[in-house]
């Protein structure tokens, strides 16, 4: 790769690193070079880090039934809205740095943004489904469900609404390694989710701690 396309392919993920890099930087910086557009239209930039850095710090949870009380308008989804529909750059890889972005949201229990990542493309996959070990971890069943699941669509290959909705291949396989860990932490729905619903069988160590 020549240094210019180096340049090119580098300059969208650096920016994008900075904190003073809000949506006004970029549309200003998008009036002052509209010859290098379509430069960076071709090139897939990081999502970065620091917008997830926070996550789980400023914001709590209600102390009575774990529900999330992060909404649509809590940082950083009005940023990331932006970026996945600005149309003078391409949309960030939603899966960079092995899926950081999407862990956080998870770890923090941001449920609006969560289900944001998962519908551009996240996958909770990475690093040995950590994703899903976390919200087992909390105990969160919708999270769970969530991530596993992809949702329904009433819609046939050709775009034509049906009645009846399809119902696609989940995002993950479910492991006796998450039912392990499900009864490890004693979260007897998810448990049972994963047994009845998705069919899951406990390995012999799984049906010992069962006991």
């Amino acid at each position: 790769m020549s240094r210019s396309r180096v340049h090119e392919y580098a300059i969208a993920t650096k920016m994008l690193r900075y904190p003073i890099c809000d949506q006004e930087v970029l549309e200003a910086y998008f009036r002052m070079t509209t010859t290098e557009r379509e430069s960076l239209k071709k090139w897939v930039p990081e999502l970065p880090k620091r917008l997830f850095y926070l996550l789980g710090t400023t914001k709590s949870n209600d102390s009575e039934n774990g529900t999330s009380q992060w909404t649509e308008r809590d940082h950083p989804l009005p940023f990331l809205r932006y970026l996945y529909s600005c149309p003078h750059i391409h949309p960030p890889a939603v899966n960079s740095h092995n899926g950081y972005a999407l862990t956080k949201a998870v770890q923090a229990r941001f449920i609006p943004l969560a289900r944001f990542l998962l519908n551009h493309g996240a996958t909770p996959d990475w690093k040995n489904n950590l994703a899903v070990r976390v919200a087992i971890h909390h105990k969160d069943l919708q999270m769970v469900r969530m991530l596993v699941e992809r949702p329904e669509t009433g819609r046939s290959p050709e775009g034509k609404v049906k009645g009846k909705r399809r119902r696609l291949e989940d995002r993950v396989l479910v492991t006796p390694e998450m039912l392990r860990a499900a009864v490890k932490c004693k979260a007897q729905d998810i448990v049972e989710y994963f047994t009845r619903e998705k069919g899951c069988i406990p390995d012999m160590q799984t049906l010992l701690l069962m006991q």
